[in-house]
């Protein structure tokens, strides 16, 4: 339908002011947000930026400073990065203690050490000082000699790395050199999180061992330091497994947390969903909310550092906790795990809600301090008062209605939809249903012709074990703004709805997440809602494995696809990831190599020959966590078949691209490369991308 005040034109070929480069610049965001136990008027949290080849900077203000007074960049020098190589995902990179900070850095994954109360100082490197030893997790001290943390050793080997939990000493002033480690744990494969009690020396971590990951099964470790005369650990007093023991309630356990009064809450999936449990003084779990509640107060731990629950200071058995429930959006709150009540604190919109800290103003007042954002704004870092005072931004991005008028009327924002899909063995017709988010192209200066409909873009997030994002993405609106329909899709195997759900991919994938994106296209084009013939898809990592699966196993649905970094031959996955996958596709598909004839039955790399639509592929050369040579022999099957394809690989880049002229350039060669098949001309000016096999040619 040709709306009023609009131009008609192709879907697809609409002018937008969301330009790759705007998109890119967009990708500068904020991350891991901590407030200083010692000095709660304070803040730090991590910038990325594009511009800068996507390192990590490390800054701080005062937690009520809305005009950058206090701001200060504390890793300014380009060879900062805060960044850490643990579990190749990162997180976790830096801890801070009454303004000492010691963070990773990733160019050479040492541990640094930076006194921010010393004018002018300068990190210096502690600990063993080799580079081939990683850190994350910190928790310094308060006595500030030493900072516990998770050191991942890869001296011997890469995929057997052991994983450690060690005591790094801090120098004292004016020392240099190597300071001395203590290890403490290593009895796991895993080891994740430790935390150190305000009241007492009392600790607590968590940790796994193969196959699980840690969405699967953890165990909850709870243990008194020792000390020695000069106060650093020699070792634990009484160390035990409190929660998920070996043998016992196989549960995944997150976020252990003490609050002021040496009480110990954390997270866990007993239940079934992610819910908040303490406790108690004879070493008994309690339910903070009394009883089990269908709702999720944390995510899969990919990265070290997630923060969804806090301690609240000064309130006995409080904490501040944020959660979601499927078809009910994302919440916030003050759980007083007592009475079992949770007091709601309204959000302005926001669907996504993490980095939870608590903090002081200036004046005195309890402050929750978060990143935060929503359909129409981007993650950014906001200060929260209790005492009820609204939400205000300190840092990140603006959201659209403070983007100024060039951006006002291109934002789509989604809506959730339910359609129904199948269950596992497919052939019995077990039905089910599945989540997804729809964009609707939204344009304020076009509309498509009165007998066309948009073409569709199926995003399939990575991991698989994540999930969609309905916080404002500039990526998203890249294409919406320029008239294709999007829809973000929550496949079995999702997180936010359950255990039961995300273990519907336990061990399917490549089926049900291919039975899932395909329905999901199918439900739209079926409403009216998108051109059937016009269906694509688009996926990362896991999620370019999902795309590749469709195109090979489902030809008959999609037209294009795009692959980001992803996994073509499931088998060459299995023998060539890194320590903390290395034992994930057990469950996703088998044992291997006892199910060998699984992983090439569901690799699309051996069912290339079924494949009959374009794809472009989309590599950084670093990759360790999906090798190179994944895209090179899915293009050089299909070079042989005579499909077009494309081949764009990026120096420098690992997992996912960080640097802006990379971000600008890849998605400007899947909008020229799907521009090119389904037939839409789009408005930009775009470096021709060579196609193999290009049939216009």
């Amino acid at each position: 339908m040709v709306s009023k005040g609009k131009t008609a034109a192709a879907y697809g070929s609409w002018k937008s002011p969301f330009s790759a480069h705007t998109v890119a610049t967009a990708s500068s965001s904020v991350s891991m947000a901590r407030v200083d136990a010692a000095k709660p008027t304070r803040v730090y949290w991590l910038e990325s930026r594009p511009q800068e080849g996507g390192r990590l900077v490390l800054l701080s203000k005062d937690v009520d400073d809305y005009a950058d007074a206090t701001l200060r960049e504390l890793t300014a020098d380009p060879q900062w990065n805060v960044r850490t190589g643990v579990h190749e995902y990162g997180g976790g990179a830096y801890g801070v203690h009454n303004g000492v900070v010691v963070f990773a850095n990733w160019s050479d994954q040492g541990v640094y050490v930076l006194d921010t109360k010393t004018e002018g100082a300068e990190p210096r490197r502690i600990g063993l000082c080799d580079n081939k030893l990683r850190y994350a997790a910190f928790a310094v001290h308060e006595s500030g000699r030493f900072v516990l943390c998770v050191r991942e050793d890869h001296r011997e080997s890469d995929i057997h790395a052991p994983a450690t939990l060690v005591a790094v000493r801090l120098p004292a002033a004016g020392e240099s050199g190597p300071t001395a480690e203590v290890e403490l744990f290593g009895d796991t494969d895993f080891v994740s999180s430790p935390v150190i009690s305000p009241a007492n020396n009392e600790i607590a971590f968590y940790a796994w061992n193969h196959p699980e990951m840690n969405w699967d099964a953890t165990t909850l470790y709870f243990a008194q330091l020792e000390l020695d005369n000069d106060g650093m650990p020699t070792g634990f007093e009484n160390l035990r497994a409190v929660a998920g023991a070996p043998g016992e309630l196989r549960e995944s356990i997150y976020q252990p947390r003490f609050d002021g009064d040496g009480v110990l809450h954390f997270i866990s999936d007993r239940s079934g969903f992610w819910n908040p449990y303490y406790l108690g003084t004879e070493g008994e779990v309690h339910w903070s909310l009394g009883n089990p509640v269908e709702a999720e107060f944390a995510g899969p731990e990919w990265a070290l550092g997630e923060s969804t629950m806090q301690p609240v200071p000064g309130r006995l058995y409080s904490v501040a906790v944020t959660y979601s429930q499927a078809g009910a959006g994302r919440k916030l709150g003050i759980l007083n795990a007592a009475t079992h009540a949770i007091e709601d604190l309204p959000i302005p919109g926001w669907s996504s809600v993490g980095s939870l800290q608590l903090g002081q103003s200036r004046s005195g007042e309890p402050v929750l301090v978060l990143i935060a954002g929503g359909p129409t704004e981007p993650l950014g870092l906001f200060t929260y008062y209790i005492n009820g005072i609204s939400p205000k931004r300190i840092a990140g991005g603006a959201a659209s209605s403070d983007m100024g008028d060039a951006f006002t009327g291109f934002v789509s924002v989604p809506r959730q939809i339910t359609f129904p899909t199948k269950l596992p063995p497919f052939s019995t017709g077990r039905d089910a249903s599945a989540y997804a988010y729809f964009y609707p192209p939204t344009n304020r200066d076009y509309c498509g012709p009165a007998d066309e409909l948009p073409p569709l873009l199926v995003l399939v997030h990575g991991g698989p074990t994540a999930a969609a994002s309905t916080v404002l993405q500039s990526k998203i609106q890249f294409w919406t703004s320029r008239g294709v329909a999007v829809v973000d899709t929550d496949y079995g195997g999702s997180t936010g709805y359950g255990r039961a759900y995300r273990e519907r991919l336990y061990p399917h994938f490549g089926e049900v997440d291919v039975m899932d994106s395909c329905a999901v296209a199918l439900h739209l084009a079926s409403q009216g809602l998108v051109d059937r013939q016009r269906l694509s898809i688009m996926g990362g990592s896991a999620g370019g494995f999902t795309t590749l699966a469709c195109l090979a196993f489902r030809p008959e649905v999609f037209a294009v696809g795009a692959s980001l970094y992803g996994i073509s031959d499931l088998e060459v996955l299995a023998q060539e990831t890194h320590k903390f996958e290395a034992r994930y596709p057990e469950h996703l598909v088998g044992p291997y190599p006892a199910a060998r004839d699984e992983y090439r039955r569901r690799s699309p790399l051996h069912a290339a020959d079924a494949l009959a639509c374009p794809v472009i592929f989309l590599q950084g050369l670093e990759d360790k966590v999906v090798p190179p040579n994944q895209a090179t022999l899915m293009v050089d099957e299909l070079r042989r078949k005579g499909i077009a394809t494309a081949h764009v690989e990026f120096a420098g880049e690992q997992h996912g691209f960080r640097k802006l002229e990379n971000i600008v350039r890849a998605l400007e060669a899947q909008l020229y490369f799907f521009g090119r098949v389904l037939g839409f001309s789009p408005a930009d000016h775009i470096e021709p991308v060579p196609i193999y096999n290009d049939p216009s040619q």
